[in-house]
Formats: structure tokens, C-alpha cells, sequence
């Protein structure tokens, strides 16, 4: 049976009004739809929580970024841990624990059709975590969902940035290297270490903004607004 990896921005979960229930709710009818013909591995990032939590406790752990990556993947966990309950409830067969390493993950997909882990070390992004539950899994599609449905040639911000619709995995690396910044917390859309894991393993990265309408033909291949690296 094949197997998708997602990497889920932990935004989407992780709101500053709170747990983004609706979108939750979402992806547990699409995970319904496609879950008995394959396999699916959810890695789910820190979002507003984790931000929150390491920016105001920088000054009282000395910025020490090991000690400030073990607060965000503890929070990771934690959206992990609510939207595992969901898929729970509403009766999908999903792993009943956050899985917390790669052997793990991969001892609980041969009798899950859902496995969802957060962080796993500090300095590793969850998107790296993604990249790598691939790898152990065979996997050579990964979605990205976020609230970015694009890779821009700068930050979207600056005057001039256009969208990539289409990108190899070097002109990626390029772009990672450039403005991604690896301190706890920080949220650049594909972090540097992703995008080797990424290449190494010659995995198609679909980027896709968090609408479940549009991951679904991401899913299945279908032309959506959003990038795609290969």
C-alpha cells in the first residue's frame, strides 16, 4: 500500500484564537476518503502556541536554543496529540500514541493506516521530520499544507518576489539557504535541512495552502495553485 507523508504547518492547528477545530475536522473527512487504499503519515508543527511560548522564555533560559527546541517540540506534540484524538474520533484506524521516533513510526504503520508524530530532536524542523518519515517509508510524495500555497524567488514581503509554480530541488536548496534561519520557533516554509533530505531522497514536495479542497487534488495529482519541487 503507498504512503503520503504530510507535513502539516503547525498554524493551521495552533491558532492564536485557539485550536483551529474546523480544519481538524476537515482533514479527517479526506483522510476518511483515501485511508482504506493508503497510508498516511501526519508530522504536525509547534504554530502560535510554540511561538508564543519560546519567544517569552528566551530571556529566562539564557537563549539557549536546545533548551527553546525542546519547548517547541513539546508543544508539536501537543497539536499532535489533539488532532490524533480527532482522527480517533471519528473512527479512523490511527495509531493511538504520537509516535516520538522513526522506528517507532515505523513498527506503527504496518497495522495503522494513520501514524502522527510532532518534533522529534532539537534542531530538527518538522518538515525534516517529514522529509525523513519518507525516506523510512519508501514514500516519494510528500504535501506541504500551510498557509502559503507558494515558494517565492524572495520573501513574499519584499518588493518584486513572484511566485514558483514549478522548482527543481536545487533551485530550493538555493532559496533555504538564503532565508532560512534555524533558531527555535522560526517558520520559514521549507528549512535548508528539509530541502537536502529532500533531494537526496529525490522526493516530489507538493505545496499546497491549507483548503481541503485544493490538498485533495494536490493529493491525487490534480493541477491546484501551489508549488510543486521535483
Amino acid at each position: 500500500m503507498d504512503t503520503t507523508c504530510i507535513s502539516l504547518s503547525g498554524g493551521i492547528i495552533s491558532t492564536e484564537s485557539g485550536v483551529n477545530k474546523a480544519f481538524a475536522k476537515e482533514l479527517a473527512q479526506f483522510l476518511a476518503k483515501y485511508s482504506k487504499k493508503h497510508k498516511f503519515i501526519l508530522v504536525v508543527g509547534g504554530g502560535y502556541s510554540s511561538r508564543l511560548y519560546v519567544s517569552t522564555t528566551k530571556d529566562i533560559l539564557e537563549n539557549n536554543n536546545s533548551l527553546l527546541d525542546q519547548i517547541a517540540i513539546a508543544f508539536t506534540r501537543i497539536n499532535a496529540l489533539i488532532l490524533k484524538d480527532v482522527l480517533s474520533l471519528a473512527n479512523l484506524n490511527v495509531y493511538q500514541n504520537v509516535a516520538t521516533s522513526l522506528e517507532e513510526l515505523r513498527m506503527a504503520i504496518s497495522s495503522n493506516d494513520i501514524v502522527v508524530l510532532g518534533g522529534l530532536i532539537p534542531g530538527m524542523s518538522t518538515d525534516a521530520v517529514s522529509v525523513l518519515a519518507c525516506e523510512v517509508m519508501n514514500s516519494k510524495l510528500m504535501l506541504n499544507i500551510s498557509n502559503i500555497a507558494y515558494l517565492y524567488s524572495k520573501p513574499p514581503s519584499e518588493k518584486g518576489a513572484e511566485p514558483l509554480p514549478r522548482l527543481n530541488h536545487d533551485k530550493l536548496l538555493e532559496l533555504a539557504y538564503t532565508y532560512d534561519k534555524r533558531v527555535a520557533g522560526s517558520n520559514f516554509i521549507f528549512d535548508f535541512f528539509a530541502s537536502k533530505l529532500a533531494k537526496r531522497a529525490n522526493i516530489e514536495v507538493r505545496f499546497v495552502k491549507a483548503n481541503i479542497a485544493e490538498v485533495e487534488k494536490a493529493f491525487n495529482g490534480e493541477d491546484y495553485p501551489g508549488s510543486i519541487v521535483k
